[in-house]
């Protein structure tokens, strides 16, 4: 009765009188009592009925059961709305069931579940059969990543494959191995390409065994002949270590290469006019055309020889390399010295050590450079290929006039200043460990630091724009030959 009475307090005028309607008819009603002599003989049978009166009565008794329980459940429904629309309780019962109904319907229909035996089923049974149910719609979606994730494994793995065999630097060792040998698919690609890398890497442990044992023996060899044949005069043990660079540090040529940095990048910061000039570099006779003749001079004339003097630097003698037979001191020496390895000659060893040669004659690398392309291939070009492909056009430039060494690199690094990759082209062959170990000395400034920190005061420069002129030392020469 005080839930009514609150319904239509609150309720509007249009409904009050409706409402109170139905207030009079519930109080009408009456609240059946238990006690009641009538009642309680229905819900307690006499000792002794007849059987039709008995049954009639059950029948009876069964149907007011019915009526007192859906009346109780239209009450508690109806004070569960009223606990709901005060805030003091959630949704009502008979809501959540039917939203839960709602949710089940599309669950079936979505996962093909099947619940329609749902009170002859244990809860286990029911947790299974939702579990199948889901694992029938989430297996083929997990199937289909994982397929699509070795697709793209398998993907990239031929993608560099394909790169591989159309790369620069592929050693005449590997080539051997491109045929296939295997009935697996893509014809065994990946699988001799993994072999290949594992020959390769044992390969190169093999070869510096080798000389380190070669050195071993070196010196095993120069104690014996001492020992034996008494050499080893007092002009070996004074003079021979002044004539080396051992006896010099690299701290003056290291000074030489800030200094050569510093001067470049004022000048560069500080860009001339281009105007015509009979400017010389070096001691050929080779014009200037349009450039700034300062930043020119100081590029070839300093920044060029500070590196090449930094490079040459405990790099052995033309020919001498590892030597196996250091006791040829002993016997009588002649007045020649070795002529020192040019540091343009390190860079054709590279060169060579890295097949720039086939590299640069292949059909795609000149289709390329044709056209001025940075693509080999349908890739873009590394820097490694950059660096042998400029390696190679000095030396078809330059060769057939028969520049010197220094006019080569010279026009190298100029090269590398105008492409901003002087850094990277230098750790690319610093980097190479079969040049350190075959023409540099344990003493040397590369052996020891790598030229790491040269190329800290080297980077300062890719922060300048250059437009040096790489012919500068042919340029009249090719001037002479488009007279004639």
């Amino acid at each position: 009765v005080q839930f009514r009475l609150r319904q239509i307090v609150d309720a509007p005028p249009s409904e009050k009188e409706n409402l109170l309607k139905e207030l009079e008819a519930f109080a009408f009603r009456g609240i059946p009592e238990l006690c009641d002599g009538k009642i309680k003989g229905l819900m307690t049978p006499s000792s002794n009925p007849d059987g039709e009166d008995l049954e009639e009565k059950m029948l009876a008794q069964r149907t007011k059961q019915k009526e007192l329980i859906t009346q109780l459940k239209n009450q508690l429904e109806d004070l569960e709305k009223y606990a709901y629309e005060t805030g003091e309780a959630g949704l009502p019962q008979s809501v959540v069931m039917e939203r839960q109904r709602v949710i089940i319907d599309q669950l079936k229909g979505k996962i093909n579940l099947n619940v329609d035996d749902m009170d002859k089923l244990t809860v286990d049974d029911l947790r299974s059969q939702v579990d199948y149910a889901i694992s029938q719609l989430v297996n083929p979606l997990k199937m289909k990543e994982h397929l699509v994730t070795q697709l793209k494994t398998q993907i990239s793995d031929l993608e560099r494959f394909i790169e591989f065999l159309q790369g620069d630097g592929t050693t005449e060792r590997s080539m051997k191995h491109k045929e296939c040998t295997c009935n697996c698919p893509v014809h065994g690609g990946l699988s001799s390409l993994t072999r290949r890398k594992f020959q390769n890497k044992n390969e190169d442990e093999i070869r510096a065994e080798t000389i380190n044992i070669m050195k071993k023996a070196a010196t095993m060899l120069q104690i014996f002949a001492v020992a034996q044949f008494g050499c080893g005069s007092d002009h070996f043990k004074k003079n021979t270590l002044k004539k080396t660079m051992k006896a010099n540090h690299w701290g003056d040529l290291r000074a030489n290469l800030e200094l050569a940095v510093e001067c470049v990048i004022e000048l560069a910061s500080n860009p001339e006019n281009t105007l015509d000039s009979d400017y010389t570099s070096d001691s050929e006779d080779a014009p200037v055309v349009l450039c700034n003749v300062k930043l020119t001079s100081a590029v070839r004339k300093q920044l060029a020889l500070s590196i090449r003097d930094l490079m040459q630097h405990g790099l052995m003698p033309v020919g001498q390399s590892v030597s196996v037979v250091p006791f040829i001191g002993c016997f009588p020496q002649m007045n020649t010295s070795g002529k020192g390895m040019h540091a343009w000659e390190l860079i054709l060893k590279y060169y060579e050590l890295k097949n720039g040669e086939r590299y640069n004659s292949t059909p795609a690398r000149k289709l390329s450079q044709s056209f001025n392309l940075d693509i080999v291939g349908g890739t873009a070009i590394s820097n490694k290929q950059n660096l042998l492909g400029v390696i190679g056009n000095i030396i078809t430039t330059h060769t057939q006039y028969k520049r010197s060494y220094d006019s080569h690199f010279k026009a190298f690094i100029c090269a590398a200043l105008n492409s901003k990759k002087l850094v990277p082209w230098l750790r690319l062959i610093f980097r190479c460990l079969s040049l350190l170990e075959l023409y540099y000395q344990s003493w040397s400034y590369v052996a020891k630091t790598g030229f790491e920190d040269s190329f800290r005061s080297l980077e300062r420069l890719s922060q300048c724009k250059f437009e040096l002129p790489v012919d500068l030392a042919i340029r009249q020469f090719q001037n002479i030959k488009d007279a004639f």
